[in-house]
């Protein structure tokens, strides 16, 4: 192999105390010596090479990039004559592969990030992925080229570092305002992504390793409780204006039906008869086959509506909230409440979601048993419908007989 020495030109000099014969400018000259990266094909393993100064061991070492993970001859080359200026442009300011501490290929970042957007997509093809898990990856990773273009530029899968990934956390939480939640989940991701990275070979160890989530303990849901007149307000407003949408409410407050889950059901998982509603567990968040009652007052809205005469195996909600073949994304619901919200003038803390949390609240108020909120709600254990009780009782007043109550002391 020829090699062609390569080194950076410097004017100025200034002594080193440890060794007088080299100056600290030369020092750099030394540690910047290269030799122009060459493309080898040998059986069984292609690769770029090329020789760096390592300044740990005091010599020239050699730099082996494989290429064999990229598919096709033609393809390879192409890619290799693509990594080798990208590794030339770099050599040439001066990068030391010895220096940077890491062993990925200098394989560009963006690269990395679209080969894991085709594998999302064949989890979500193959089924492995629900749609909900698909768009919030998606979700994830838009933002994260967003704060990638607008404040950290990185070009390199080995700038994905923890500072990074600790810098991109502070952005979400600080900088777009998010909740603790919020930053919790996007540390989720990145959590998955850094995994990814390690599996393909971009990255040897996961730089989210070491960084903690913020305790539940410390924040609470932002989601707020209607007061009950406002929900009436907003079932007189759907009821004139929005009725499909209306049954969507029915079902989040006395049903306590998730959002994702209200549009995977189908009229056949209804049995008006027996006043019930099944959710099949691969359907369901916890993935548990689960049946709750329906009170007659959302059994008989959903008969003048005509949901119960659609065939069998329609969504209950499709096309314009009405039953349909198609299955609609969750989004929907939330556009939906988002018109009533600004024509009613409600708070923005007042989500959607926060009719669940005022049904059950209002369940547990009606002296409804703990027991059968718990069912109704699906909740896990007790103790997570005991937050709501809790919940219930601060607002309650005081206990008459022991507001008068008199003791001896």
């Amino acid at each position: 192999m020829s090699k062609k020495m390569c080194s950076k030109n410097f004017s100025s000099h200034k002594k080193s105390y440890n060794n007088p014969n080299i100056t600290l400018h030369s020092g750099v000259q030394i540690a910047c010596q290269f030799t122009l990266p060459t493309y080898r094909e040998n059986e069984g393993c292609d690769y770029i090479e090329f020789y760096a100064y390592d300044p740990a061991r005091g010599k020239m070492r050699r730099k082996r990039i494989k290429l064999n993970r990229i598919k096709g001859i033609t393809n390879r080359r192409t890619y290799a004559r693509g990594v080798m200026k990208r590794l030339t442009e770099q050599l040439n300011k001066g990068w030391n592969p010895w220096i940077v501490n890491d062993t990925s290929d200098l394989t560009v970042f963006e690269e990395a990030v679209s080969r894991y957007e085709a594998h999302i997509e064949k989890m979500l093809a193959s089924g492995y992925f629900r749609k909900e898990t698909y768009s919030g990856y998606k979700s994830y990773v838009k933002i994260m080229r967003e704060y990638i273009s607008k404040k950290n530029p990185i070009y390199y899968a080995y700038q994905f570092d923890r500072k990074f990934c600790v810098d991109f956390l502070d952005y979400v939480f600080i900088e777009r305002d998010n909740g603790a939640q919020t930053r919790n989940n996007y540390l989720n991701f990145l959590r998955v992504f850094c995994g990814f990275l390690v599996d393909k070979g971009y990255l040897d160890s996961k730089p989210t390793d070491g960084i903690s989530p913020i305790s539940k303990r410390l924040y609470k849901k932002e989601r707020e409780c209607i007061p009950l007149e406002v929900v009436g307000c907003i079932a007189e407003y759907c009821r004139e204006k929005d009725p499909e949408f209306l049954f969507a409410c029915y079902l989040l407050y006395y049903c306590f039906i998730r959002p994702v889950e209200m549009t995977r059901i189908k009229v056949r998982h209804f049995n008006l008869k027996a006043c019930t509603l099944t959710i099949p567990g691969e359907l369901s968040k916890n993935k548990v086959t689960q049946t709750i009652t329906l009170p007659k007052k959302v059994i008989q809205y959903g008969i003048d509506l005509g949901v119960f005469s659609a065939p069998m195996e329609y969504f209950i909600f499709s096309y314009r909230l009405r039953p349909g073949e198609k299955e609609i994304d969750p989004k929907h619901f939330r556009d939906h409440w988002d018109n009533v919200r600004r024509a009613l003038k409600l708070k923005r803390e007042w989500k959607f979601y926060s009719l669940k949390d005022t049904g059950i609240t209002e369940m547990c108020d009606k002296n409804v048993a703990p027991r059968h909120v718990k069912d109704q709600a699906r909740h896990s254990s007790l103790a997570i419908t005991d937050i709501y009780l809790q919940k219930s009782a601060s607002k309650a007043p005081g206990n008459r007989d022991i507001i008068g109550y008199n003791g001896a002391l």
